[in-house]
């Protein structure tokens, strides 16, 4: 994916086979930016609300307060208020980001990223169906569906890191491929941890379906505490890289809009009327 944009407004040799014109073209990159940056940053003040949340867990959890966020504030619905920002919010990012630059490997990889969201949407409207007014009984394999849930998310951070670092590469921070890849490899251990914890805390003893979660022993509150840790610190780390990525989508936004000012080659109607107007002449009277 190559973002870099024209310096000049240089016409092409209109004798190519395919003429475009340079002014359209810079227009339409600044509309594709603009669009860019807003869904960088919505989903990265979605991932901000994640991060915070699962950090402020972690405190209550390993200074021996186990308990939900709302329960400390005393905010009734916490959890729907809280999944409800992150998932939609990231749902509203992803799909300022689909399809908004022409290239197939980005196409592909936001496509994909915007499907898994949809699943998460469907997720959450089964897990809240009750808080809702979609279902008066609550829905079943809640054990299966917090699974999905959990796995999906690993494969979204994954793609969400890559994106969003290339992004930011290809706008003038070189350090967001490393930054990235850490955030990737970070993902694929996380995943591996959890698929481990999903493992040994499923019940495989006949009947398989609907599966279902065994009581706690040492060994998986150990997996289950690096699994929590490896998330916060992946939150974080993607939170970063989406907003870096939609503030050098800004910046370069505003220096184009600076540099196409100082380089206006077509001036409107009005500028020119009024250049022509307060021009001096030599040959006129006072």
């Amino acid at each position: 994916m190559d973002l870099n944009h024209p310096s000049s407004l240089d016409f092409p040799d209109p004798s190519a086979a395919e003429w475009v014109d340079p002014v359209e073209e810079r227009i339409r990159l600044r509309r594709r930016l603009r669009r860019l940056g807003l869904g960088f940053s919505t989903l990265g003040l979605a991932l901000l609300i994640a991060s915070l949340t699962t950090i402020g867990w972690l405190v209550l959890l390993f200074s021996g307060r186990p308990q939900p966020l709302g329960a400390v504030f005393g905010i009734p619905h916490w959890d729907l208020y809280e999944q409800s920002a992150i998932v939609w919010g990231s749902l509203t990012g992803v799909a300022l980001l689909w399809g908004r630059w022409p290239d197939r490997n980005w196409q592909r990889r936001s496509g994909l990223l915007l499907l898994m969201l949809l699943v998460d949407v469907a997720l959450w409207s089964m897990e809240h169906a009750t808080e809702l007014g979609l279902s008066e009984v609550k829905m079943g394999h809640e054990w299966f569906r917090h699974s999905l849930t959990n796995a999906i998310n690993w494969s979204e951070m994954a793609l969400i890191a890559g994106l969003a670092a290339e992004m930011a590469s290809n706008l003038g921070e070189p350090r967001a491929i490393e930054f990235g890849k850490a955030s990737r490899s970070l993902s694929t251990t996380g995943a591996m941890l959890w698929f481990t914890f999903f493992y040994f805390q499923t019940d495989w003893s006949p009947p398989f379906w609907p599966l279902r979660e065994r009581p706690l022993n040492p060994g998986s509150i150990m997996l289950l505490l690096g699994w929590l840790v490896l998330v916060a610190i992946n939150f974080v780390q993607v939170t970063a890289l989406s907003l870096l990525a939609g503030r050098s989508c800004g910046r370069v936004l505003r220096e184009m809009i600076a540099e196409d000012r100082r380089k206006d080659l077509l001036p409107s109607r009005s500028e020119a009327g009024w250049d022509e107007f307060t021009r001096s002449d030599p040959h006129r009277g006072a």
